[in-house]
């Protein structure tokens, strides 16, 4: 697709107030999904004893609303090609509030797992449609940065969780109950101030909508034409490989999600069960909420960082990093055969954080929404999702049932492998997306 003059004059504006009103409302969709994905490890503390559990029906939990996220993400994203995406965007946040309440007031495992699933179909959309339409609005110079906020989002949600479970521990048993519940109360305030946002311009300049294209102008106020040098690739006629480009970025995702999940859902049952606290469920939240601040600070380097480093870079390295953090520990456990002490494990488990919130957990679904033209943008980004969060949950299956059985070593020693995969396809596949428009990139 060649750049219009629209969308010329789009990619070349300043930040202005709607285009951080819109990230903000994106935003909120990660925040939740980091909420409600991260909230469950903190949940069973308090549910594994109330209902029962055994290691399988834990896992089923931990993945019921990844399970939702792989189907929610596949049909959204495809519909949102179709028929836009301010339909979905509007009202996805209404699915997410009916089964956040319901999951608080199960009666037992299989209504637990049941809602939870449902509530990941939401997520799933909103998984979606968060990357493209930040990206489908976000100036050049900008898109790394508005793109970066994101994931902080989603770590922030993830951080808040943990901090509400420790809040939340006087109230005993049924503490779960409120932290399951809580999420529906951001998901309607951001299902009412949605109602506000227009179609992307991408979306708008593609379907030729010129009342669309009408209203955005007036959103930005855009009264006089600015014009950009930028983009002289976008005139240049290019043969793109997109198979290449879906091999590179669904493999890398799917690599991400399976190096991430098992250890970011289980990380307070992990230092539970290797005895790092007492049994004071307290100490282990403490550790996993100071652990997903360094997860947060991690995102503020990228978002900072995105648009001069790149994207190619962070993503290789830190997939690396991640690896040989998990290798370390991996080693330390098989040698002495014993768990290392925590001055090891933190720094290590500190490195790995860092390295996903601030690098894979990014790039990959940043790359997806770059890489793809408007046309099938939220397809591909739908399909991401969908097989980023088959990874996800074997992650989330194999680590609790593998640990259960055979300990820490081999999942920690694969996952370098892993992670070692995810630098080499990243390495050899990718390319880079920085300060290019995104027609330029999908010319």
């Amino acid at each position: 697709m060649t750049e219009s003059q629209f969308l010329r004059e789009m990619d070349s504006l300043k930040p202005r107030r709607y285009h951080y009103f819109i990230t903000a409302l994106s935003d909120m969709g990660y925040f939740l999904d980091g909420y409600d994905l991260l909230v469950i490890g903190p949940a069973l503390i308090f549910i594994g004893p109330l209902f029962g559990l055994t290691p399988a029906l834990s896992a089923l939990v931990g993945v019921a609303t990844i399970i939702g996220q792989l189907v929610g993400g596949a049909i959204f994203g495809f519909v949102a090609d179709m028929k836009g995406r301010k339909l979905i965007y509007q009202w996805d946040m209404l699915i997410f509030a009916a089964f956040a309440i319901l999951s608080a007031i199960s009666a037992n495992a299989g209504e637990l797992i049941a809602f939870r699933t449902l509530l990941g179909l939401a997520i799933g959309a909103d998984y979606a449609l968060t990357l493209s339409i930040i990206g489908e609005f976000a100036p050049v110079k900008e898109r790394g940065k508005l793109l970066g906020t994101g994931l902080m989002s989603w770590w922030i949600g993830g951080a808040t969780a943990v901090a509400l479970g420790l809040a939340l521990l006087p109230v005993g048993a049924n503490a779960w109950r409120f932290l399951l519940a809580a999420g529906a109360i951001p998901a309607v305030i951001v299902l009412i101030l949605r109602r506000q946002v227009e179609e992307t311009p991408r979306f708008a300049d593609e379907k030729n909508d010129t009342k669309e294209i009408t209203e955005i102008k007036k959103k930005f106020h855009m009264t006089a034409k600015e014009e950009s040098t930028l983009y002289e690739e976008t005139n240049a006629s290019k043969n793109i490989n997109y198979k290449k480009r879906a091999v590179f970025t669904y493999t890398a995702w799917f690599l991400n999600d399976l190096i991430f999940y098992g250890i970011g859902i289980y990380t307070a049952f992990l230092i539970l069960a290797l005895g790092y606290s007492s049994s004071s469920h307290s100490d282990a939240l403490s550790l996993t909420l100071l652990l997903y601040m360094i997860g947060i600070i991690g995102t503020i380097v990228f978002v900072f960082t995105a648009d001069i480093i790149g994207r190619k870079k962070w993503q290789a390295y830190t997939f690396l990093a991640q690896g040989v953090a998990l290798l370390i520990l991996g080693l330390f456990f098989l040698v002495t055969g014993g768990a290392p002490p925590l001055l090891l494990l933190f720094p290590m488990f500190a490195i790995f954080y860092f390295a996903n919130a601030g690098g894979t957990g990014q790039t990959t679904g940043i790359f997806v929404s770059e890489l793809f033209p408007t046309r099938i943008r939220t397809t591909a980004m739908g399909a991401g999702t969908a097989i980023s969060r088959v990874g996800a949950i074997i992650s989330a299956v194999v680590f609790p049932i593998t640990f259960s059985i055979y300990g820490i070593v081999p999942m920690e020693i694969l996952l370098f492998f892993v992670g070692l995969s995810g630098f080499l396809v990243t390495i050899f596949l990718g390319e880079e997306t920085k300060n290019r428009s995104l027609e330029g990139i999908s010319s």
